[in-house]
């Protein structure tokens, strides 16, 4: 077949699908809304997770955590007491720091307080840490001072709250050396953090551990430990010496320890299996749309019959005809294919602006060609199954019977 004759079938197959418009965009929509379910759910669970490993590349690859196994759901959970049953102490948080092949090691506490600013109340997290780590604690979490100074000492009754606390939770501002009641105990605050994008960091108040264990009546107790691994050590060699010290101290199975790059490809796996069961809901309205398609292609070839006949008859073959239908098929499927990726693109990017612009997350939405090639492969595959059939009886089609149709 010559270019020409394939650019007089193409246009031929245009017109045709301008001429019957409303009917066209009707045909497409399930395969726009398909396509733009299974784009916006790729970036966005890809946004997360690159989210999530940038949290932890910022906190360290090598970083071992340590909680009880008491700690049920990890530091959420410590909103209400932790049980009594076991519980890390400052010795188990000396004896990790003994291992050689420790750079360092940080405990945390957490726990729900009641804070008061000017004859307001609220209850919010708080987070107890040793102040002569400090620096290192918020160099972890990538926070930055927006003003005054880090926690320092262990004497003074003092704070450093997060930027959206500070500005927003109080009808009026908190400023650095006002001061605020946690637990009804005066704290001094010393320093406001800058804001990191995510609504709950950014809502928290930094006390030190000693301070924390007085108001909070806990003890010499420490709810979570991160273990940062020396570079040229492995760290799920130092996660089993780790195990091995704390059961000679309490047991075993009283600890739950895991490395960064064991929760990392837990995340994975959890966003990667959410990934395919939200997709496959994509896909199966682009299965629908390919029903749609399918169906407006044989209603075209049943109102098309005599032209069938009418082509044939001035020696059209039948890979011409099978050409025309299947070509209208796939500029169908392929045109709603166009429309849904960016459909799909506006909706991650929207859903990344709202994410970013009320704090719940910094998510990053990354375009990549793999997701533009994969809506317009799809597209492309769903327009060839769909022509398959309806492009094949019109092929077919006696010249005599057509050229009798009068429809």
């Amino acid at each position: 077949m010559s270019f020409e004759k394939y650019k007089h079938l193409l246009d031929l197959t245009i017109k045709n699908i301008f001429r019957r418009r409303l009917r066209s965009i009707l045909t497409i929509i399930a395969v726009v809304i398909g396509i733009a379910t299974i784009v916006s759910l790729f970036l966005i669970s890809d946004g997360l997770f690159n989210y999530v490993e940038d949290v932890f590349m910022t906190m360290g690859i090598n970083t071992v955590f340590i909680f009880p196994i008491s700690f049920q759901g990890g530091p959420t959970q410590s909103i209400s007491r932790i049980t009594e049953d076991i519980m890390i102490t400052e010795k188990d948080l000396k004896i990790i720091e003994r291992i050689g092949e420790i750079d360092y090691a940080i405990g945390f506490s957490f726990r729900t307080a009641k804070i008061e600013y000017r004859n307001e109340e609220i209850f919010q997290f708080a987070i107890m840490l040793d102040p002569k780590l400090a620096d290192k604690t918020f160099e972890i979490m990538d926070i930055d001072l927006r003003e005054g100074k880090s926690l320092q000492g262990r004497i003074a009754y003092e704070v450093v709250i997060g930027p959206y606390f500070a500005d927003n939770l109080f009808k009026d501002p908190i400023k650095v050396g006002q001061k605020i009641k946690i637990q009804d105990k005066e704290f001094k605050v010393i320093g406001i953090l800058e804001p990191v994008g995510n609504l709950a960091d950014d809502s928290q108040v930094y006390i030190t551990l000693d301070k924390g264990r007085e108001i909070f009546e806990i003890g010499d107790t420490i709810d979570q430990i991160y273990a940062n691994v020396k570079e040229e050590y492995d760290p799920l060699e130092v996660q089993e010496e780790i195990e091995k010290r704390l059961e000679k101290e309490h047991g075993k199975d009283k600890f739950y320890i895991i490395t960064a790059k064991q929760v990392l490809s837990i995340i994975k796996s959890v966003l990667g299996l959410l990934k395919v069961i939200l997709v496959s809901i994509g896909l199966i309205s682009v299965v629908v749309g390919s029903i749609g398609i399918m169906n407006s292609i044989y209603t075209s070839v049943i109102e098309r019959t005599k032209e069938i006949g009418i082509l044939k008859s001035l020696g059209a073959k039948r890979e011409d005809i099978y050409f025309i239908f299947t070509i209208e098929s796939v500029i169908l499927s392929l045109f709603g294919g166009i429309i849904g990726l960016g459909l799909g693109i506006g909706i991650a990017k929207a859903v990344e602006f709202y994410a970013t612009s009320q704090g719940f997350l910094t998510l990053k939405i990354v375009i990549g060609w793999q997701i533009i090639s994969l809506a317009l492969i799809v597209s492309i595959v769903v327009g060839l199954i769909s022509g398959l059939l309806p492009s094949r009886k019109a092929s077919r089609m006696n010249v005599v019977e057509a050229l009798r149709n009068n429809f």
